[in-house]
């Protein structure tokens, strides 16, 4: 997902600015306005108890109303308790009352569910005032937009008059310095620039003027972008590894096999002697420490080499898979291969698989893959694989009870769980075969 995060002081054009570049970008991009979401909480809040601030009262208001954004002809509509609220939040009272219910944290983290879930599943375009530092810290283009106070004050009092309201330019200014000042020194999530912010200052530059300016900024980010990534997590035995080579030769793109390099630490564990009914975090943080992790590409095919010997033909036997399930929940080894794994992919057109790429190693992967089977198949291929082996003595049964022990463990762990993003493409392997698996993922990737 390509994401781009506008923040900026009340009157500069955030939210104009957000639309102009979403209307420029195309129906691939969606805004999100998540001062509209604010607005909404304080309308609710007006509704019961007037402008009056009270923290527990806010507290009761979210608690008792349901709030959704939904989009109508692509654009952002507020709902609360199901009736379209969008044409009465835009008020100066609301404004101010967002404002200061906005520093409320359970007011905050209610907003960022929704924004965070949202910037996850669309490339995007979204406004506010932490979005840079909070919201989207990882996002491809943070714009801080800012202008002269007066000639924001000029907007502002331009947008009341022509809404009606009776107001003054002095009163307008008043209220911009004390939401500046309110905004620029709260304790949670104040608004100003982060170091990756590109500041635009638009006191001389008209709307259009402001769009032209800041879409050229993101075209050149965009066009910077050198690699596609796609990741594809799913079960033990669902078919994703094998997919993952076959949509990598077919795209022409480097396959990265995240389960390999986890065996091959797993191998490296086994081989150096270390008591496998004694893991810990300090037993594992200590092996860590002892391992330099190599990956290498020969002839095509992923080789794993730790501290100089490669592993790779010891990695598919039932001892090694069950070992690695031990052992790759630790921090220490997970923090190993996520470096391995983010370099990599920013030197390739990487097809990455694992069973957290998209949620954690790669959340901005330009394409996400789900790859799941019903447990039943996914244990006939796991008994199939270990007979090739000449691994005669397990059966069935023993593989279906680890199997679903992995599986329970894989979805419940602290760290790096298995678990579908928002934004992921299931691919159900139960009934269809791989060459049908891979030709439903180059139809998603349009190739």
């Amino acid at each position: 997902m390509f994401k781009i995060a506008i923040d900026g002081y009340m009157g500069s054009g955030k939210s104009s600015l957000a639309k102009g570049l979403v209307r420029r970008l195309g129906d691939t991009f969606k805004m999100l306005d998540t001062g509209a979401i604010f607005r909404a909480f304080a309308y609710a809040y007006k509704l019961t108890y007037g402008l009056d601030v009270d923290e527990e009262k806010v507290k009761k208001v979210l608690e008792e109303n349901k709030f959704d954004v939904r989009f109508i002809d692509n654009i952002q509509n507020v709902f609360v308790n199901n009736e379209n609220v969008t044409p009465f939040i835009r008020k100066e009272d609301i404004s101010q009352l967002a404002s200061k219910i906005s520093v409320f944290p359970f007011v905050r983290e209610r907003y960022l569910n929704i924004t965070k879930d949202f910037s996850n599943r669309h490339n995007c375009v979204i406004e506010g005032r932490d979005i840079g530092s909070v919201v989207m810290p990882d996002a491809n283009v943070k714009i801080f937009l800012t202008a002269d106070e007066k000639k924001r004050a000029e907007r502002r009092f331009e947008e009341a008059k022509q809404k009606g309201d009776e107001v003054t330019f002095d009163e307008v200014l008043k209220d911009l310095r004390e939401r500046d000042e309110r905004d620029s020194n709260r304790k949670v999530a104040p608004l100003k620039p982060v170091e990756d912010s590109i500041i635009v200052d638009n006191t001389d530059m008209n709307l259009e003027e402001t769009i032209d300016f800041c879409y050229n900024l993101i075209k050149n980010k965009m066009s910077d972008k050198k690699y596609i990534n796609v990741a594809i997590d799913g079960y033990v035995c669902s078919g994703k590894s094998t997919i993952a080579k076959e949509l990598a030769k077919r795209l022409g793109y480097h396959v990265f096999d995240t389960g390999a390099v986890y065996r091959g630490i797993a191998c490296a564990f086994k081989y150096l002697h270390n008591d496998e009914n004694n893991i810990n975090e300090a037993s594992v943080a200590k092996f860590a420490r002892q391992i330099y992790v190599d990956i290498k590409f020969i002839n095509g095919l992923q080789h794993v080499l730790v501290n100089g010997v490669d592993y790779t033909k010891e990695l598919r036997t039932e001892e090694i898979s069950v070992l690695s399930a031990k052992l790759s929940p630790f921090m220490s080894i997970r923090e190993k291969v996520l470096k391995i794994q983010r370099k990599f992919a920013e030197n390739n057109n990487t097809v990455m698989e694992g069973r957290d790429i998209g949620s954690e190693v790669l959340p901005n992967a330009d394409y996400k893959f789900f790859v799941t089977a019903d447990e039943q198949v996914r244990a006939q291929r796991r008994f199939e694989q270990q007979k090739m082996l000449g691994n005669y003595d397990i059966s069935l049964e023993k593989i279906l009870d680890d199997l679903r022990d992995r599986d329970y463990k894989d979805t419940h762990r602290d760290h790096g769980a298995i678990k579908k993003m928002p934004d992921a493409y299931v691919i159900n392997t139960s009934n269809q075969t791989i060459e049908q698996s891979v030709k439903q993922c180059l139809k998603i990737m349009n190739r």
